[in-house]
């Protein structure tokens, strides 16, 4: 080996020997499309959207950490709705979307315990998925301008996140619980969200007993606007899962909300939910389910449960879970499918929906029988013919004591 290789194979083995994590870079592309078609009881009306993203990452070691940083955006083509003797409208908008700054620090496996802290642009959402998630949205979860702090620690984890709505495109804020928010959406002149803070605090725990997963959740909704009417809320979430008996499991939720509208007196709602299925001994078949969902209703005592940023009351009946009954019975399954390794499911389920106050669902012309808004029959199917590529079909009807409603929803992604 020639001398003057010395100094340099040297220096080499001392930056390796006090290396940390080397610097990496990463991407991540993904694209959406969206179409619904439903009957609300003004006949058909068509709302298609469309999403392109784009992800950037750059990370290296910070002591004995991961710092990474993120970049991403997305360019959507939303909402283009044609609602019977309507014109099209149709705008597309860009926004950033999950960005910012993440510092990671794992820990010894003697210890167990992870650390991970979040500045930027985030995702906040809540196991349950009642109130802030929606699996079906372009972006599932609602994003806000803020911190988010993580651990774990065996079998615990924790979380906070907080942040501020207001910077974001109106169209990607989902929580709307007051009634100018709806007129906001509706000014073409208005592009930012309402100016509202939202924090969100979780604890979890596995394996508490006999295979049951436990958690709580608490969200703070405050709204920041300079002059009423205002709308502050709180939600308290509790979360028990697991086997209940040999193929039997179980998810039980249940939420309380407290509401402080500006000019009115405090209220109080309280969601219930509650999930019980069984693993069916054939070999496609997945499981057979039955729940039953209850968000109170405005009454003497408890107000109508707020929307928050969740998913609607069900495909056909794209209501807030507020003043609801809904009890569903359901079955999937899982086929083989082509090409070899590709991945088929499908699922059936009958809803029958309830207003106990028996007033009618904002959004829909049709009368209710009492309390009774429709029974719902829906057929659906999900196809990933390899990874990263996924189809997804709904199709059902709402049928309504003088109403048959139809409606179908497609979907497709791709994942690079």
């Amino acid at each position: 080996m020639p001398r003057r290789c010395a100094p340099l194979l040297l220096l080499l083995a001392a930056l390796h020997a006090h290396a940390q994590a080397p610097l990496t870079f990463a991407w991540d592309a993904s694209l959406q499309t969206l179409g619904t078609a439903a009957d609300s009881g003004d006949g058909i009306a068509v709302d298609t959207q469309e999403a392109l993203s784009l992800g950037l990452e750059l990370s290296h070691g910070v002591g004995r950490g991961l710092m990474s940083y993120r970049l991403s955006g997305e360019v959507q083509y939303t909402p283009q709705r044609i609602a019977p003797g309507d014109q099209p409208l149709a705008a597309l908008t860009a926004y950033p979307a999950v960005s910012g700054l993440v510092f990671e620090l794992p820990s010894p496996q003697r210890i167990g315990l992870w650390f991970r802290a979040g500045l930027g642009r985030l995702a906040l959402d809540e196991p349950a998925g009642l109130l802030l998630g929606d699996p079906d949205a372009l972006v599932p979860a609602q994003l806000v301008d803020g911190v988010l702090l993580e651990f774990r620690f065996q079998g615990l984890y924790g979380s906070l996140g907080a942040g501020y709505l207001g910077l974001l495109d109106k169209r990607l804020n989902r929580v709307r619980v007051a009634p100018q928010d709806a007129t906001e959406l509706a000014d073409s002149t208005v592009y930012f969200a309402p100016p509202r803070g939202l924090a969100v605090l979780r604890l979890e725990a596995d394996g508490l007993f006999a295979g049951q997963r436990a958690g709580f959740f608490g969200i703070w909704q405050k709204d920041f606007r300079a002059a009423p009417p205002t709308f502050d809320s709180w939600y308290f979430e509790a979360l028990v899962e697991g086997p209940i008996a040999h193929g039997f499991r179980h998810e039980s939720t249940l939420v309380a909300a407290i509401t402080v509208p500006s000019g009115s007196a405090p209220g109080v709602g309280l969601m219930i939910d509650e999930l019980v299925a069984y693993r069916l001994p054939v070999s496609f078949l997945h499981e057979a389910w039955f729940s039953v969902l209850w968000a109170s209703s405005p009454g003497s005592t408890l107000a109508g449960f707020p929307a928050l940023a969740g998913p609607p009351v069900s495909t056909g009946l794209q209501a807030a879970l507020s003043d609801i009954v809904r009890l569903e019975l359901g079955l999937d399954a899982s086929f083989a499918s082509a090409p070899a390794g590709a991945a088929l499911s499908s699922a059936f389920a009958v809803r029958i929906l309830l207003r106990p106050s028996g007033q009618a669902v904002p959004g829909y012309s049709f009368a209710l029988a009492g309390p009774y808004i429709a029974t719902e029959i829906e057929l659906s199917a999900r196809l990933e013919p390899v990874d990263g590529l996924r189809f997804q079909a709904r199709g059902g009807v709402l049928l309504a004591s003088a109403a048959v409603l139809p409606y179908v929803r497609l979907s497709a992604g791709a994942v690079l």
